[in-house]
């Protein structure tokens, strides 16, 4: 019968986000604690009962008590699995750190943390060979014991580590040099690998899992975990398996006439999942004229009322004064000539300056000619 589990890592549970909007940071933070359900659920329809989870499983040393107990108690709430915890460099083994405040609080009998270089019995018939670390930064491969430690004959033997892979070019915040061959040096079954944020395969027997729930706009493949099954001999079958809540996108656009906002509104509208658990990423480049302008600022609040969170930026994005655009301003604003023109007249000087690339307020008169145009239209749209 195979060995099932399921392997992840860099949960960083208690991540601050303090990037983010409050409400918004505050949900992020409940999705990463989210991750513990979701996972146990993937374990339970995978037929695995073990989840080894390879370091970073919390942000951090200095977490408030009250978040590791309902950590702890989630952990707990998930019975017949067994969660293998590894300390990373954000959760380091260290004297008087996290994993002591742990111990003293109370380890559920479901959880098992590995802060030792010594095998861990998963099953009679499979050992966990750990590489826990101490310290950010070890100075050292902490996965070279591995290929001296003893397991009875016949017992697979998986290994679980947190670092950089030399050759690879990991991403990972950890300065930690995990061997690329180490696998095929110890003997290894599977080596279940954390720090790298996505899903991916350094050899057959060798992945990282990535973080279960992306925190940032990179497209790394983040957002999933490991269903591992392992028969014999074989290469193993590492299956990965969507476990994010909020999806993170990234998507960069040449605006060249307010038409070419159909092609965003097609990416977005074919994003897997909800809409309202989408944090995007808008990069708007090219050019358009103030009044196209106008309408695309009337679109983004209807963009930004689909999603979770829209952070735009359009600094490539330049916007030519017309003279047809000046001359429609007060119509756009719904005007009448009885005012004289006020708000073209202030257009056209506005536009002189934004045209000046001598003159020091060249960038703020853009500014505010482009801000004009829009107040123009939203003052049209609330009169429609």
């Amino acid at each position: 019968m195979p060995l099932r589990f399921i392997h992840t890592a860099d949960w960083q549970l208690a991540k601050p986000f303090a990037n983010m909007p409050s409400a918004l940071a505050g949900e992020l933070a409940a999705a990463r604690l989210g991750i513990i359900a979701r996972v146990a659920a993937i374990a339970r329809a995978e037929g695995a009962a073990h989840v080894l989870v390879a370091g970073d499983v919390f942000d951090g040393d200095l977490i408030e008590s009250v978040v590791i107990r309902r950590a702890l108690e989630q952990l707990r709430q998930e019975a017949g699995i067994t969660w293998v915890l590894l300390p990373g460099n954000h959760d380091p083994a260290r004297a008087g750190g996290l994993w002591e405040r742990i111990a003293r609080i109370g380890v559920p009998d479901n959880v098992a943390i590995l802060t030792e270089a010594k095998p861990f019995a998963l099953s009679p018939e499979a050992a966990v060979l750990p590489a826990p670390l101490t310290s950010k930064n070890p100075g050292r491969d902490p996965t070279e014991w591995m290929d001296h430690a003893a397991t009875s004959p016949g017992v697979l033997r998986i290994g679980l580590a947190h670092g950089s892979v030399h050759g690879f070019g990991s991403e990972g915040e950890s300065s930690v040099p995990l061997a690329r061959d180490r696998a095929a040096r110890a003997g290894l079954a599977y080596l279940a690998l954390g720090d790298w944020h996505g899903a991916k395969s350094i050899d057959a027997k060798t992945w990282y899992s990535g973080t279960p729930e992306p925190d940032r706009f990179k497209d790394n493949d983040a957002g999933n975990v490991l269903a591992i099954s392992i028969d014999g001999s074989t290469p193993p079958d590492v299956k990965p398996i969507a476990s994010a809540h909020f999806n993170w996108v990234q998507i960069a656009s040449v605006i060249r006439s307010i038409a070419d906002v159909l092609s965003i509104e097609r990416q977005v509208t074919a994003l897997p999942g909800a809409s309202s658990r989408v944090i995007l990423s808008l990069e708007l480049s090219g050019a358009v004229t103030l009044s196209e302008y106008a309408e695309l600022e009337t679109w983004k609040p209807t963009l930004e009322g689909r999603l979770r969170h829209l952070e735009l930026d359009e600094s490539g994005l330049a916007v030519t004064a017309s003279s047809g655009d000046l001359e429609r301003l007060d119509s756009l604003a719904g005007q009448d000539g009885a005012q004289g023109g006020v708000l073209t007249v202030a257009a056209r000087q506005l536009a002189a300056i934004a045209q000046d690339s001598s003159n020091p307020q060249k960038a703020v008169a853009d500014l505010a000619l482009r801000r004009l145009f829009a107040f123009a239209a939203e003052e049209r749209e609330a009169g429609a």
